[in-house]
């Protein structure tokens, strides 16, 4: 039963279509509503099944334009992504030739300022067991670079050459314990002897301050006219603390580094001429 009843119904729906399609085939006059009451019954009855064909219809398009335009977007969108992740790059890497460039700048004026120029290198590598201990430039005996010559910056000193070869050289920093400067207190020309302080931290430590002398926080320690090796004058560090001794003659001073050692790129090489 069930099947014969979805037969009458299929074959009601394909006479209501045939009757829509033909009706479309009548005559203006047949088509008035009020000469063709046959037209007019077909229309009304199969009005709710045009309706919904044509929103079945017009679903579909809008589905399948959606799908497409979503398709154009998206690609779209990737696209765009990829040229800002380019852009960013970009500008990434022009910024860090602006900021080369002017550390570059920063060491030719310092070395124009210089009574005899030095040799402007870069830092090529790092000791890996301690960092705040030596770096490696890019320059050497080739250069005229030798053991000794001294090593530094615009804002201050960075530490002397310890080994050479042809190309390269091997520079021990002020923040390693082996090193040593002469150095005084700018403000009070209190001398001392700066070192490093511990190698894994880049601090500085200037020994042999005389107890009695005044030291305050922030006061400025330059290099002295008995450093030896270090010319007069450069900058070394600030001062961050004072530890005082409950007998003896001296106290500690503790600095900080003029120069950030942990971020080193540019150097300037003092050659000496005689």
């Amino acid at each position: 039963m069930p099947s014969r009843q979805v037969t009458k119904k299929s074959v009601l729906l394909l006479v209501l279509i045939g009757l829509t399609i033909g009706s479309m085939h009548l005559t203006a006059e047949e088509r008035d509503i009020n000469a063709n009451p046959l037209g007019v019954w077909i229309k009304d009855t199969s009005a709710p099944l045009q309706q919904g064909m044509w929103r079945t219809a017009q679903i579909a398009s809008n589905g399948a334009d959606f799908l497409f335009s979503w398709g154009r977007n998206n690609s779209y969108s990737r696209g765009l992504e990829r040229k800002v992740a380019d852009l960013e790059g970009e500008i990434r890497r022009l910024q860090a030739v602006q900021q080369e460039n002017e550390r570059l700048k920063a060491l030719l004026s310092y070395n124009q300022s210089l009574t005899e120029p030095g040799l402007v290198a870069a830092v090529i590598g790092r000791n890996p067991d301690n960092w705040f201990s030596t770096v490696t430039i890019n320059r050497g005996s080739d250069h005229g670079v030798v053991r000794g010559s001294v090593v530094a910056t615009p804002a201050g000193l960075v530490g002397r050459v310890l080994t050479v070869s042809n190309h390269s050289a091997e520079v021990l920093l002020i923040s390693d314990p082996r090193s040593a400067v002469g150095s005084a207190i700018y403000e009070t020309q209190v001398p001392g002897i700066v070192k490093g302080a511990l190698a894994t931290t880049g601090r500085l430590r200037m020994q042999y301050v005389v107890k009695d002398e005044p030291v305050k926080k922030g006061f400025l320690v330059l290099t002295s006219n008995l450093s030896g090796i270090f010319p007069p004058g450069l900058p070394v560090g600030r001062v961050t603390g004072v530890e005082e001794e409950k007998s003896g003659l001296f106290k500690t001073v503790y600095l900080k580094p003029v120069v950030d050692l942990n971020r080193l790129t540019e150097v300037l090489v003092f050659i000496r001429t005689n």
